[in-house]
């Protein structure tokens, strides 16, 4: 994958002022850069560049992974419970069945 770099970026910036009412916008730009493909100018732009996106917010993403974390773990939790009660529910009906099957 291609890097991009400060010059680069001023480039793409620039060139999204000029070109960016055409449909080939990123096409033009890439015959500007040939190094990379109008694809990689254009996810480039959209995800670093473009000042109307939202910028990434990190705290959020790791609150939501710690919140998943805390998910699993009480699902981990429930399972090894849920697994106890059925161990625990078979020995009992099997012990059960045993006092039955003597007075029979």
């Amino acid at each position: 994958m291609c890097k991009f770099g400060l010059e680069e970026n001023n480039r793409i910036r620039h060139s999204v002022r000029m070109y960016g009412h055409l449909d080939d916008c990123f096409i033009r730009i890439s015959k500007i850069l040939p190094q990379y493909t109008p694809k990689q100018i254009e996810n480039h732009y959209k995800k670093y560049l473009d000042e109307e996106a939202p910028p990434i917010n990190y705290e959020r993403i790791l609150e939501t992974y710690e919140k998943l974390q805390a998910i699993n773990i009480k699902n981990e939790r429930l399972r090894k419970l849920v697994f106890i009660c059925q161990e625990f529910y078979l020995s009992l009906k099997k012990s059960v069945e045993q006092k039955i099957h003597i007075y029979i």
